[in-house]
């Protein structure tokens, strides 16, 4: 669609200015007359002419005439067909999406909509993240769109440093790279840290040898489905019980529980509070698994009723979504 837009739009600036540059060059015409007998010859509108015409530029005026009833011809066989077609109506979603695009920050773009990236979608949409999605493949992005509608996509190379900006990188909170393969998992990791160095980048690794590589170009987070799914699977051999809590944990689904963090800001409420005091078990129904503090490298597992919320303490909180969302609203 927007090729046959460009299209015409260029035929009636061709047809404007071999209008105008015909009038001057036969009939040695300034320029503004030569523009306005262009344009009331375009047009039709059958105001009178600027100066005589000579027998040249009377010919000449026949075949003005002529290119201009093909060009309207054109023009309005397009938008009869886009209307008939419903293109139009897609048209104006797509532009409205761009402009919802231009308008985010602090987001996740997601390159690749295959197996891996309809499940970061599924996930994010659940949990109420921003984000936006770059696919060159449009089949994959209307398969996802059929369980997520009207999320947010690029239809384009994300390897493309332009593709990339213009999903606001910039003002990106984070990026997933799980294109198919590992040197464009590679080259989209480095372009990324070169657009916002800022910016917290976890990338798809086919084969483990790759994880170093990504690490490396500066990915902060590298996860290998070969190698996680061959440990899952001896878990599940020899620990099956646990495998399976750790399962239904996750995916949050039969319980209604999830594990997810929430970053304690400066000016939050839960500075310089126990957990005690706070009582997120009988208050919110939210159990504090973890905390890991700015000046320490580890969790702190299992923290005891006594210890203190600190200003940018990462707490990993194990409850229901819903629960934890309000918690992260009442937080910031």
């Amino acid at each position: 669609m927007g090729k046959r837009l460009t299209s015409i739009a260029l035929l009636i600036v061709g047809v404007i200015f071999g209008g105008t540059t015909g009038y001057v060059l036969l009939e040695k015409w300034n320029l503004l007359d030569a523009l306005y007998m262009t344009v009331i010859t375009v047009t039709t509108v059958g105001f009178q002419e600027t100066h005589p015409l000579s027998p040249a530029g009377r010919v000449f005026t026949i075949f003005l005439v002529a290119s201009s009833v093909f060009v309207v011809a054109y023009t309005v066989s397009y938008f009869i067909d886009t209307l008939a077609e419903g293109k139009w109506k897609e048209y104006l979603r797509r532009r409205e999406m761009k402009m919802e695009i231009h308008r985010l920050s602090n987001h996740h773009i997601i390159c690749g909509c295959g197996v891996v990236g309809r499940e970061v979608i599924e996930y994010f949409t659940k949990a109420g993240e921003k984000f936006v999605v770059i696919e060159k493949d449009e089949t994959k992005i209307q398969e996802a769109l059929q369980s997520f509608p009207d999320f947010p996509y690029l239809l384009g190379d994300a390897t493309r440093e332009e593709n990339l900006r213009e999903t606001q990188i910039e003002k990106a909170r984070g990026l997933l790279a799980l294109v198919g393969n590992d040197p464009d998992n590679v080259y989209i990791v480095l372009t990324a840290k070169y657009l916002n160095p800022k910016l917290r980048i976890v990338a798809r690794a086919i084969i483990p040898e790759s994880i170093e590589i990504m690490k490396k170009a500066g990915a902060d987070y590298v996860i290998c489905p070969q190698k996680i799914g061959g440990l899952r699977l001896a878990a599940a051999a020899l620990r099956p019980h646990v495998s399976s809590f750790l399962d239904l944990v996750l995916r949050s689904e039969a319980f209604g529980l999830t594990i997810e963090e929430v970053e304690i800001t400066p000016h939050s409420p839960l500075v310089g509070k126990s957990l005690a005091e706070l009582d997120l078990p009988g208050k919110r129904g939210l159990f504090v698994v973890a905390i890991k503090s700015k000046d320490r490298t580890s969790f702190e597992l299992n923290p005891n009723a006594r210890t203190v919320i600190k200003a940018e303490d990462i707490l990993i909180l194990l409850g229901k979504l819903d629960h934890i969302l309000e918690l992260q609203k009442s937080v910031s």
